[in-house]
């Protein structure tokens, strides 16, 4: 990248930040900006896929709402920097330093790579083996397989995460926050954990071989299936459950939150529960026809789970993971999917139209409230006969997707990837996608 053609794109980002009518968004995309100097650069919402950025000075960035799927920030300084909802899937930060980093709801779980075809090519995991994260805070980040080998993250908050199949060996985790995590069949060989925070964290089907938990705070943590070989520090209390206990435990918890939150949705809120499943490891389970108008299910994973004829309006399912579920027939009208992962997921016949807003009287106000699936992946997923009228899909991927006769009239597709989809009778906005 030349120097100066760098600052005239970043100076146009600037004006396109301000006002959408000027300037324009910076598109760096697969550009070679190693060592250049970004310290304090405003970068919110610039395309860097697949940029390498070796080497680089982004301490003070702002790097919130990046569109950084597959870039390499390896031994870059990022410190104090904001990645905030980033997208960072297969992201190298391999000795980057992440000091007081915000991580805040970021991506960085696997990539898919797919072909023109549609088919997978590769797999990259995300990588931040060695890395400094002291302090960083990492609430609610999804980095699902990543590698953190070697990795230093003293005091780092990372409430809610999800973690599980991470790998931690020989990682530096004293004083870590991880109440809430899904640290599920993550391999935490030889961590220092040595004042942890890990209440209500699931570490069940772990490897926590000669790691050392002294001090830490494990009131309520899961460690079914665990390997404790030779770990330091942990006092069992009670009867620890199997696998198998906990799955049928869970189904029967769900059942009745379902129950509570259909008597919520029908009482409109004067009765039972809503449904809050924040961040849950909900994996192969079953809602098929299950009613979860207005559940709170942000950041949960879904994966291979059957909501086929579910009713989903107006429920919160940003940063959501649906890989591979079965969302035939489904409800989703006015539902926020914003970052979502539904790739390969099965949305035949599956309703995402506006949902028009009653007064306390019910009727009409003549406004409608539109399905919000912005920068959610879709790839390889199955859309036939989906109705996507009026949704606001802007940023999203939908690469080697089947679009056969798939509704899109009046839906916002501003940047919408389509590379390798099926767009046979697919119906788009006046003007096409873009």
């Amino acid at each position: 990248m030349d120097p100066q053609r760098l600052v005239f794109l970043m100076d146009d980002h600037e004006k396109w930040l301000s006002d959408k009518n000027s300037g324009s968004r910076a598109d760096l995309t697969f550009s070679d900006l190693s060592g250049f100097n970004f310290s304090s650069s405003n970068l919110r919402l610039a395309k860097m896929v697949g940029a390498n950025l070796e080497g680089c000075d982004l301490y003070n960035a702002d790097l919130q709402d990046l569109d950084g799927f597959g870039a390499s920030f390896i031994r870059a300084d990022l410190t104090d920097s904001d990645f905030s909802r980033a997208d960072l899937r297969g992201t190298k930060f391999y000795r980057a330093m992440l000091h007081g980093t915000k991580l805040v709801n970021a991506d960085l779980r696997r990539g898919v790579l797919l072909n023109n075809a549609g088919e997978t090519v590769k797999i990259i995991t995300s990588d931040l083996s060695q890395a400094e994260l002291d302090d960083a805070d990492l609430q609610n980040i999804k980095l699902t397989g990543g590698c953190l080998a070697g990795a230093s993250l003293k005091n780092a908050d990372c409430r809610g995460a999800l973690l599980g199949g991470c790998d931690f060996e020989g990682a530096n985790l004293s004083g870590v926050n991880f109440e809430r995590a899904n640290l599920r069949g993550a391999r935490l060989v030889g961590a220092d954990l040595t004042g942890a925070n890990l209440q209500g964290a699931d570490l069940s089907e772990a490897n926590l071989q000669q790691s050392n938990f002294s001090g830490a705070n494990m009131a309520g943590a899961h460690l079914a299936g665990a390997n404790l070989d030779s770990a330091i520090g942990i006092t069992l209390e009670g009867t620890e459950e199997s696998p198998e206990e906990i799955k049928s435990r869970i189904r029967i918890e769900i059942q009745a939150t379902l129950k509570a939150h259909r008597l919520w949705v029908r009482s409109n809120g004067t009765k039972g529960e809503r449904c809050s499943l924040q961040n849950a490891d909900l994996t192969d389970m079953d809602f098929s026809n299950g009613i979860l108008d207005g559940a709170n299910l942000r950041g949960a994973d879904l994966s291979r789970s059957n909501l086929a004829g579910a009713r989903l309006i107006m429920a919160d399912l940003s940063g959501t993971t649906f890989f591979k579920a079965n969302l035939e027939n489904a409800r989703l009208d006015g539902a926020n999917l914003r970052g979502a992962a539904l790739i390969m997921a099965n949305l035949t016949s599956a309703s995402f139209v506006p949902l028009t807003l009653m007064n306390d009287e019910g009727q009409p106000t003549g406004r409608a409230w539109a399905a919000n699936l912005s920068m959610a992946t879709l790839d390889g997923a199955r859309l036939i006969n989906a109705k996507c009228n009026g949704a606001n899909m802007v940023g999203a991927s939908l690469q080697g997707a089947d679009l056969y006769n798939t509704n899109f009239s009046d839906a916002r597709m501003t940047d919408v990837k389509l590379d390798g989809a099926n767009v046979d009778t697919a119906v788009f906005p006046k003007g096409g996608p873009g």
